[in-house]
């Protein structure tokens, strides 16, 4: 099934499965409360979808407000051929998003100065479902409720200065996520699927799942070693060679940009860019 969190003419967001005909609601207030119910909540929605009526002119947000959001870095083999200088890891390599970063479909990405140097990034995400601790790789993936995609706006100039990840990955609206979440007996395998982005109707990356160093269950392995994922916790995957810090020119996003970030089987994350000064 396929998950997106919606609203009508302003009202309050509520949770919406889309099927043929439309989204439909499910009963649902937050995507968390449904991840939280498990089976029971997944078999409501299902029964949702084959007797409710679809909503009229939906609004689309983000699926799903995260309690902690761990992205990957370095985690594909091509980043050795746009920095020659990169050095491939050995072991999993992340760093955080704060929510307060996370906005959804539509919405601005709003860059806070001028000087800014903004990158954008693809990334493949799972939505954690279960409480995770010390997980084998074996059974990592049984802790997946579902994937979506984020985008990993980036501040070079702040990211890099220093050694500032955190500042540089969290200004305000550099968390794009969506625009659905896409259950795990739903997407199928994840290692078929191609993650790209497209700047103003250029594409800029497009990468096989399968160039990944690290799989998805291996990153759960690593990260849940040493912190706890709670159910909505978000973990990315990685971003393929391509972002706009590492060509030449170096390509950086500017006001009256669009930027889309797409997975297959989960669909197209579009956001404007604007002035945030």
């Amino acid at each position: 099934m396929r998950f997106v969190r919606y609203s009508v003419n302003r009202m309050a967001i509520r949770v919406g499965v889309r099927t043929d005909a439309g989204i439909v609601d499910t009963g649902f207030i937050e995507m968390r409360d449904l991840i939280e119910a498990g089976d029971a909540g997944l078999e409501r929605a299902r029964g949702a979808a084959q007797s409710g009526e679809p909503v009229a002119n939906p609004s689309i947000f983000q699926p799903i407000l995260p309690g902690k959001i761990l992205c990957s870095g370095i985690n594909y083999a091509s980043h050795k051929d746009e920095n020659p200088d990169a050095k491939m890891p050995e072991e999993p390599f992340f760093f955080s998003k704060l929510p307060s970063a996370v906005v959804g479909p539509g919405s601005p990405i709003l860059i806070p100065t001028e000087q800014t140097l903004a990158d954008y990034e693809v990334e493949l995400a799972m939505v954690i479902g279960r409480r995770a601790k010390r997980l084998s790789e074996e059974y990592a993936l049984d802790h997946v409720w579902g994937w979506t995609v984020l985008n990993d706006v980036s501040a070079r100039d702040v990211q890099f200065k220093d050694l500032q990840i955190t500042l540089g990955k969290n200004p305000d609206t550099f968390a794009p996520l969506g625009p659905e979440i896409v259950t795990m007996d739903e997407l199928g395998d994840w290692s078929t699927l191609s993650v790209s982005s497209t700047l103003n109707g250029e594409t800029m990356q497009s990468a096989p799942t399968s160039e990944m160093l690290f799989s998805p269950a291996r990153l759960l392995v690593f990260l849940t070693a040493l912190i706890t994922l709670e159910p909505g916790d978000v973990v990315t995957t990685g971003t393929p060679a391509g972002v706009g810090t590492f060509r030449d020119p170096p390509v950086y996003l500017k006001p009256g940009d669009t930027i889309t970030v797409s997975v297959d089987r989960i669909g197209d994350l579009t956001n404007p860019v604007a002035a945030g000064w």
